[in-house]
């Protein structure tokens, strides 16, 4: 049995179920929670290639799912279903609350989460919720958007309940010598997401829950009469009961985002800054652009909304807080491009990924440029424009920063490394896929001004437009496919791990890698550990070019000779 500093146990369970089940361990929960992403992901990844199949060869069955009715409901569940998947189990569960779990008391020299046992609940208030979002595809539509809506009100309450955990862990279990300043980037990005969570979550939980009232118990929360009654200004012209359900989903989903986006921001700053060998370029001011990208994503929640029913003064507001979103975007972008200047570059395939997140971030938020006027996005625009802007910038960038991330923390989590040369290959084969999907895209969103031109124009654009479907839906299934060589490159490194891995093999200075690996049940056998400068400490010109933030000033000597 091991004891922490404060005297208290801690002993590894014996049974299976202590170990996985009920196991209040924060490297447990991290790890289940990165399980669940990558089931989620995967199911996700193979539902995106089959709405593509469905919509460029629309006459055949959707393979897997000929039982079903082929009706427009069915389809809209379908994509309802992909969507649910990676927006609350992938993009907001892996970045925070997988990698976040795993490694925030690790970096903050912390021995545990603030709340243990309500973390434990969390997980599995998570896990119910990805049961009923599936098992509400195979429902009636009635039925389903019920049990929909339940299972997104529980993963908003489980949400909550780990902002809570978050913020408390950061700001009370920091160890001696663990100042703000100290803090690495990704610590900063997991705490401010937190906060911003917690504002967010807890609308859409409201807001689930009398939904749920209204259909099922005879409320009228959002009826007609007692919004308008509510609403001396008449705020809205007419249809309040869509308007109001819409105003409170917005005000979260603008801002999930961002949620999914603050944590990879994070990640990227660090990795970035690890295989350049060099200091985070103006770190401070990153830290700020990321409380920049957190606020202004907030404020945004009218975006969406402009044909609703809204003040007529609301666009121009909405617009100028979207398009400011470029300025803390930029200073992260500087930030980069100014960390990999005149840097020692290593190409490792976590180094890859983090590049390609760069790239994507840049080629979607252009095309964000022209979505931030509303008078441009509903005259030159459709669908197609707004769904590959939308998942280069979100979807495809946070998944390249989630696999960087894993790729990075891999020996610490399971003791082995993920094979290089394979993951070089995924990776160029994952980043030529998605771009020949959603470019593609874009043209064919830009082709719904097809009208103004004379008909023999038309009718060559009416062509090549189903030539560019057929292309992105082929890109799609072979993208698809590629994610193969990762689920062999990730059962590979499983199956033939030894059990122990060199601590520290990319020579990083945060205080994670200052434990064995993978990381043992105890952090820090149990005591805590003394910082002693910030997290970025990298030097040019010696044997040892990194300043670990635990050692003390008389051994970073012994440690560089």
């Amino acid at each position: 049995m091991v004891t922490y500093d404060d005297g208290s146990p801690r002993t590894a369970p014996a049974s299976f179920l202590g170990r996985c089940v009920f196991s209040t361990h924060h490297k447990t929960i991290g790890l289940q929670y990165l399980w669940l992403a990558l089931a989620s992901v995967l199911v996700g990844m193979i539902l995106s290639a089959l709405l593509r199949m469905q919509t460029s060869w629309p006459d055949t069955a959707i393979p897997f799912l000929s039982g079903l009715q082929h009706t427009p409901e069915r389809y809209a569940a379908i994509r309802l279903l992909h969507g649910s998947l990676m927006v609350f189990f992938v993009l907001t569960a892996a970045p925070q609350l997988g990698f976040g779990n795993f490694l925030l008391p690790l970096q903050i020299g912390a021995p545990e989460m603030a709340f243990p046992k309500l973390n434990l609940v969390s997980f599995w208030m998570t896990v119910g919720s990805l049961g009923g979002m599936t098992v509400s595809f195979f429902y009636p539509a009635e039925t389903g958007v019920n049990v929909w809506l339940g299972s997104a009100a529980l993963f908003s309450l489980s949400a909550l309940l780990s902002a809570l955990n978050f913020t408390a862990t950061t700001i009370d279990l920091r160890a001696e010598g663990m100042t703000l300043p100290r803090l690495p980037v990704t610590v900063w990005a997991w705490f401010l997401n937190a906060i911003l969570s917690m504002l967010i979550f807890s609308v859409l939980l409201a807001g689930c829950a009398s939904l749920l009232c209204d259909r099922m118990l005879g409320s009228q929360i959002f009826s007609f009469s007692s919004f308008l009654a509510t609403q001396p200004l008449n705020l809205v012209r007419q249809g309040s009961l869509p308007i109001l359900w819409q105003r409170l989903f917005w005000y979260f989903a603008q801002a999930e985002v961002y949620v999914a986006m603050l944590p990879c921001f994070g990640m990227v700053t660090h990795l970035v800054a690890t295989f350049s060998r060099k200091p985070v370029w103006k770190e401070r001011l990153v830290v700020l652009a990321l409380c920049g990208v957190g606020l202004v994503g907030f404020c945004v929640w009218g975006y969406h909304m402009f044909a609703t029913g809204m003040n007529p003064y609301a666009p121009l507001v909405f617009s100028v807080l979207a398009s400011s979103l470029g300025v803390p975007a930029a200073f992260l972008l500087a930030s980069w491009l100014g960390t990999l200047w005149d840097a020692r570059l290593q190409l490792t395939c976590a180094m890859l990924f983090s590049i390609g997140f760069i790239s994507l971030f840049i080629a979607g938020g252009l095309s964000g440029i022209f979505l931030a006027r509303h008078d441009l996005r509903s005259a030159a625009v459709s669908e197609d424009f707004v769904t590959g802007h939308f998942h280069l910038v979100m979807g495809v960038a946070a998944t390249f920063a989630i696999l960087a991330a894993l790729f990075f923390w891999f020996p610490k989590m399971f003791g082995a490394r993920l094979n290089e040369a394979l993951g070089k290959v995924h990776f160029w084969a994952t980043f030529a896929g998605v771009y020949f999907i959603f470019m593609p895209m874009h043209w064919l969103g830009l082709l719904t001004q097809s009208h103004l031109l004379p008909d023999a124009s038309r009718a060559n654009l009416a062509s090549a437009g189903a030539s560019i479907r057929t292309l992105v839906t082929v890109a799609t299934i072979c993208t698809v496919a590629a994610q193969l060589l990762f689920i062999v490159n990730f059962a590979r490194a499983l199956l033939r791990r030894r059990g122990t891995e060199e601590n520290n093999p990319w020579r990083a200075t945060t205080l994670e890698w200052s434990v064995p690996s993978p990381a043992p049940l105890v952090n820090f056998a149990g005591v805590s550990p003394v910082i002693y400068r910030g997290a970025y400490e990298f030097r040019s010109g010696e044997t040892s070019d990194f300043a670990p933030q635990h050692l003390a000033p008389e051994l970073l000597s012994q440690h560089s000779s």
